[in-house]
């Protein structure tokens, strides 16, 4: 479940316009989907990347990459996760504790990590549907 550090101001900023009740509704299953599947146990035993990569194997999310953080950001770790048809990101946040992981959207995230994931998305995916070479 979501810790009182996932909306701290330094972390997240304001969606920039408000999303339509549809997709705010489907944002926020998707959520608590991914939130469902993940296993606190596995966490404290086997680590974030670890946890978060059953977590989405067992939802149908993918796993793009994590990172340290060393901003200001609240928080030890940041992961990006996809959604099942790859048309939204989701950032998995690991508590300065390290003990809990929070979910947050891809309208909520700072600017600079929600475009650098995109990027990294896009170039993930040209790299995945280039014509093998011999």
């Amino acid at each position: 479940m979501p810790s009182a550090h996932t909306h701290d101001a330094a972390v997240l900023q304001p969606a920039a316009k408000p999303a339509t009740p549809d997709s705010k509704d489907r944002s926020d299953l998707e959520t608590v989907e991914l939130e469902l599947a993940i296993d606190r146990q596995t966490l404290q035993e086997f680590g974030f990347e670890h946890c978060l990569q059953q977590a989405c194997e067992a939802s149908g999310f993918g796993f793009l990459f994590q990172l340290p953080i060393f901003d200001q950001i609240p928080g030890q770790r940041i992961a990006v996760l996809t959604t099942r048809d790859g048309s939204k990101l989701l950032f998995a946040v690991l508590n300065d504790a390290g003990d809990d992981i929070a979910i947050v959207s891809e309208e909520e995230m700072r600017p600079e990590i929600r475009s650098f994931s995109t990027a990294f998305m896009e170039v993930f995916m040209h790299l995945g549907n280039s014509p093998a070479r011999d």
